[in-house]
């Protein structure tokens, strides 16, 4: 009996054990992830969040509520939304007078130019509305206060608070007055406070 198949038999076995073990002992390395650097991580700061915004949002009812100066009849709520921008406006008339409490806030963006805080906007907005009109230094609100210059009927105070313009103004249409008259002004401060304490975030 011939042992040539019988040695090509084992032969097959060994090469194939051969090629098993060879390809056992390659193996591919796993792609290692690249560890940044802590010093290309940004260390500016997040902008701190927004004081104002939709979350404490107040209804014209909820506010008439905390304010203990008696006042006209209510008119319906205004609500204005813009780019990223609210505002609410809440006014009440009878036959005579009228009384106007008006809060708008900006919210914080970003874009290709950086970041731009809801501070910075509303600030922007407030001076843009004019400069050189005449600044309350007595109401002790917000960051600024100043006297809206076209009233001429009434008197309307504008403050600045951090991402928010809070107004409040007042008229009569059977004593018109001028805006800067103080007997006007008295009031519409003392309107102010409470507006400005009745809009605050809880």
């Amino acid at each position: 009996m011939s042992t040539k198949p019988h040695h090509r038999w084992i032969q097959r076995i060994g090469m194939a054990s051969a090629v098993v073990t060879l390809l056992g002992g390659c193996s591919v390395e796993p792609i290692q992830t690249p560890a940044f650097s802590s010093s290309t991580t940004s260390t500016t700061p997040p902008p701190p969040p927004d004081k104002y915004s939709t979350s404490d949002w107040k209804s014209c009812s909820e506010v008439r509520q905390k304010l203990a100066s008696d006042l006209p009849p209510p008119l319906p709520d205004d609500k204005q939304e813009g780019p990223k921008w609210s505002m609410r406006i809440c006014p009440f008339r009878d036959d005579d007078s009228l009384v106007v409490f008006r809060i708008q806030y900006w919210d914080t963006t970003a874009d290709i130019t950086g970041v731009h805080t809801g501070a910075e906007r509303a600030k922007k907005e407030f001076l843009d509305r004019g400069p050189a009109r005449e600044r309350d230094n007595s109401v002790n609100l917000g960051s600024d206060a100043r006297w809206k210059r076209d009233d001429t009927n009434g008197c309307t105070l504008e403050i600045l608070d951090e991402n928010a313009v809070i107004s409040a103004g007042s008229s009569n249409r059977k004593t018109p007055t001028p805006g800067n008259n103080e007997q006007c002004r008295g009031l519409v401060r003392k309107l102010a406070k409470q507006f400005f304490a009745a809009v605050q975030p809880q």
